[in-house]
């Protein structure tokens, strides 16, 4: 190659590199079957680019700071629970961060609850906000939680609330929304029924059925002018138990409304009419019930007995005296009467053995001034005193000039005791016939009293029914039966397409068949109406429901699977909750345990494990959890409403150190623990060696390797305290102190006192752990000739196995004495070579061994 040709190819090498240097960087690169790893500034994992742990490919924002606080949610009441209505913005106008994910709604009845799982309600999942639902039967407290895709939240915002549902107003139903089939039983009342608020036009033929009313439910003022029609009356609607004292007025029945055949048989008796010329004395018990106390109050002889008779309170109990009426001035009761009237006299007497002979009742008349009248003939006037009493059985009539009538009970024997009847009734009624002709008026029937059961069986054909009268409104469900259709009335051509469907064909219609193929849609599928039975779709709630004789104990559908044991607990799958569980509830349903699934960063498939709650360190809901996460596995005592509220026993285990002991989130100053990273281990806290048994073997042992070349043991507190090397040297930086030394003062003898206590000191023995006895001290001299008792030790421990004599110069000068310390622990002195004035006992030690 020659340089011209060189210089060429230097010049187009040159372009292009110039042409790649001005090009966008990573134009054309690419990043095969791997990750882009995005840290921060501290090395922190902030980002993962390009292929993910689980396959995908995506850019994933991890480890993310907490998004900022929502701002606080407006609440507002709606039918069946509260909305929440989030405007998108956040507290003091922070700015929504790029890896914001979405806003959690929680919600609770406790006012400053803690937001968890069992309180989220729902998500705002756009950054633009939103309303939102929760449902709710009483005031609930809101709270919003921020979360970014790292799933990490931020702190909740502060609380709305309390707010509750808003209640259904009438204008919250729309028109014919409420039919017959919405009303529970009982649900009108009389109290809900507005005066002459039920009339003519308001009443369907035969609408008014006996089995529809209430006893007496028939009341005066109840029911409007000409309310009561013949069509509205059904057969034989009027019984005597259905009508209240005066209750139906002459205005509430239309005229010629009431005919024979609309009224049953006994229906209207004397106790249900108001007769002119007398009231009612006593009320015929078989209609209104027991005699009490207050239907015969006033009258002296008679009384309610409930023990007697037929055993009931509809026995009245009467106290006879002895003798004959005409002999006795005292009555069972009196009642005004009219001439011409009639007593009618009903008894059903019970034998009884405190009342000899057979009862009798009596009657006497008297007129308006108070004279007796002769029974059954007309009297002068005034009229003849003392008449007889009259005998009376069945119905008898009052003479002229009757006012009022007196009733006696006498016995054919005349003795004094007591009778009981039952089902008595006296009362007095016009002559001739109990019912006075015509005294039944349309005025005197309740409201539909005259039904179908009164009208004689053909009574009505074809000619007495007005063109077009029978309309299948007017027909009862199932009235025509297969019985009153001709055979082949009904063909192919009669019957409309789709006319046969589920509403035609009656509950029971299918019965012990068996079904082939198809599909049943919208309906609910039950072994039994009722007790132990399984059911399928049941209220169109499209889950599998198992019952034992009292409740659901099973449940399989969109919340999972629940199972109730026989003993009240219960497991519940359940795969519907923001993170899948297994939960188990105790029998009283009061405490609850369970384990989840947990997604910190997406994709993962983490497990934590709850116990139930325990009250502990002033808190109600402690528990254990364990958390097996990403590479790494915890357990530890927290609270359920706060998992940074640690206390107690924990172990953490990670891929590069394990650490086990005892962590408090409260005061880190209690920590104790031990942390285990390759080839060390570091604790936290004091150590304690306690060996649970005797032995020969090392309390504490340490061997090093022989390469070892570090120290053995090491102590330091600021700077280094204690050391020992590889070799066994020693360094202390401090005094080597006796770790059991003791000490005793000296009993001195024959005249020898302490030299000067201040500045040496009293004289002292003292023991130390090294198994020697040390002196202390100086004395002064006292008798200092030879062999003299200087001093005693306090006890035999201080004394030496065999004496030691120390030959001692005293501090003078010149002067020589020797110190015997003998094995009794006696201090003397010997070998004196002048005058002694004091003496120190310093550097005198011996053994003790």
């Amino acid at each position: 190659m020659n340089l011209d040709q060189i210089g060429r190819m230097l010049a187009d090498i040159d372009r292009r590199l110039a042409r790649v240097e001005n090009s966008p960087r990573l134009s054309h690169a690419a990043i095969d079957n791997t990750t882009v790893v995005v840290k921060d500034g501290d090395g922190a994992l902030r980002g993962l680019l390009g292929v993910q742990a689980d396959g995908t490919t995506a850019l994933n924002i991890v480890n993310g700071p907490p998004p900022p606080v929502p701002s606080v949610p407006l609440l507002a009441s709606v039918l069946g629970g509260v909305t929440v209505s989030w405007d998108g913005s956040f507290a003091d106008g922070a700015i929504i961060p790029l890896d914001w994910s979405r806003v959690e709604v929680h919600a609770s009845t406790t006012d400053g609850f803690v937001p968890a799982l069992e309180t989220l309600k729902t998500t705002f999942e756009t950054p633009q906000g939103g309303t939102a639902v929760v449902p709710c039967d009483e005031p609930v407290y809101v709270i919003l939680v921020a979360r970014n895709t790292s799933g990490t939240a931020s702190d909740p915002t502060s609380q709305a609330g309390p707010l509750g549902p808003a209640p259904v107003v009438a204008t919250d139903l729309l028109d014919g929304i409420v039919t017959e089939l919405k009303l529970a039983d009982d649900a009108v009342t009389e109290a809900k029924i507005a005066a002459d608020a039920v009339g003519s036009t308001a009443l369907q033929d035969s609408a008014v059925l006996a089995e529809n009313l209430a006893d007496a439910a028939v009341e005066v003022g109840k029911i409007a002018d000409n309310a009561v029609t013949g069509p509205a009356i059904a057969s034989e609607a009027v019984t005597a138990g259905k009508l209240a004292a005066n209750s139906v007025t002459a205005a509430s029945i239309q005229a010629g409304a009431v005919t024979a055949a609309k009224v049953a048989a006994g229906a209207i008796t004397t106790d249900k009419l108001t007769v002119s010329g007398g009231a009612n004395l006593l009320s015929d018990p078989s209609f209104e019930g027991a005699y009490t106390a207050g239907l015969v109050a006033g009258n002296a002889f008679w009384s309610v007995d409930a023990s007697k008779g037929n055993g009931s309170n509809k026995s009245l109990k009467v106290d006879a005296t002895a003798g004959t009426p005409t002999n006795r001035d005292l009555a069972l009761f009196e009642m005004p009467m009219l001439p011409g009237e009639q007593l009618f006299l009903a008894v059903d007497y019970q034998a009884s053995s405190d009342y000899a002979g057979t009862p009798r009742i009596y009657a006497r008349w008297e007129d308006a001034s108070g004279g007796f009248l002769a029974s059954g003939a007309a009297q002068a006037s005034p009229p003849v005193l003392g008449a007889t009493w009259q005998r009376i059985s069945a119905t008898v009539t009052a003479p002229p000039s009757t006012a009022k009538v007196r009733l006696n009970v006498a016995s054919t024997g005349g003795t004094a005791g007591s009778v009981w009847f039952d089902n008595a009734a006296v009362r007095p009624v016009l002559g001739g016939t109990q019912i006075q002709d015509g005294a039944v008026t349309t005025q005197k029937l309740v409201a539909a009293a005259v039904q179908a059961l009164q009208i004689d069986a053909g009574a009505v054909n074809a000619d007495k029914l007005a063109a077009g009268a029978v309309t299948t409104a007017k027909l009862d469900a199932l009235a025509v039966t297969a019985d009153k259709i001709a055979a082949n009335a009904i063909t192919v051509g009669k019957i409309a397409a789709g006319a046969v469907d589920a509403t035609a064909i009656a509950a029971d219609a299918i019965t012990g068949k068996t079904i082939t193929g198809g599909t049943i849609t919208g309906s609910m599928i039950q072994t039994a109406e009722s007790g132990e039975r399984i059911t399928l779709n049941e209220a169109d709630a499209n889950m599998i429901l198992v019952y034992n004789d009292v409740e659901a104990i099973g449940e399989l559908s969109s919340r999972g699977l629940l199972v109730k044991g026989t003993t009240g607990a219960v497991t519940w799958i359940n795969p519907s909750t923001p993170l899948p569980q297994i939960r188990f509830d105790n029998a009283s349903g009061t405490n609850s345990a369970f384990f989840q699934m947990a997604e910190v960063n997406p994709g993962d498939a983490n497990l934590q494990f709850f116990t139930g709650t325990f009250a502990a360190d002033g808190f109600t809901d402690r528990v254990w959890r364990q958390y097996m996460g990403t590479d790494f596995t915890m357990i530890e005592r927290i609270r359920r409403s706060s998992s940074s509220a640690y206390r107690g026993g924990r172990i953490n285990l990670r891929a590069d150190f394990a650490e086990i002991g005892y962590m408090d989130s409260a005061n880190a100053a209690n920590a104790g623990y031990l942390l285990h990273q390759p080839g060390a281990v570091t604790s936290k806290g004091r150590h304690i060696v306690e060996p649970q048994a005797a032995g020969s073997d090392s309390v504490l042992h340490v061997t090093a390797q022989s390469t070892h070349t570090g120290n053995l043991l090491r102590l330091f507190r600021d700077s280094e305290k204690f050391a020992v090397d590889k070799d066994g040297n020693t360094t202390i930086a401090g005094r080597i102190k006796p770790a059991t030394g003791e000490s005793g003062t000296l009993s001195l003898q024959s005249g020898w006192t302490n030299y000067d206590t201040v500045n040496y000191g009293t004289a002292q023995v003292r023991k130390t752990a090294d198994g020697r006895a040390y002196l202390i001290g100086r004395l002064q001299a006292g008798t200092t000739t030879s062999g003299t008792l200087v001093a005693t030790l306090p006890n035999s421990s201080y004394w030496p196995v065999v004496r030691h004599p120390f030959p001692h110069r005293a501090p003078q000068g010149g002067v020589d004495v020797t110190l015997l310390v003998n094995e009794i622990g006696e201090l003397r002195i010997y070998d004196i070579t002048g005058t002694v004035t004091n003496l120190s006992l310093s550097a005198i030690s011996w053994p003790l061994w």
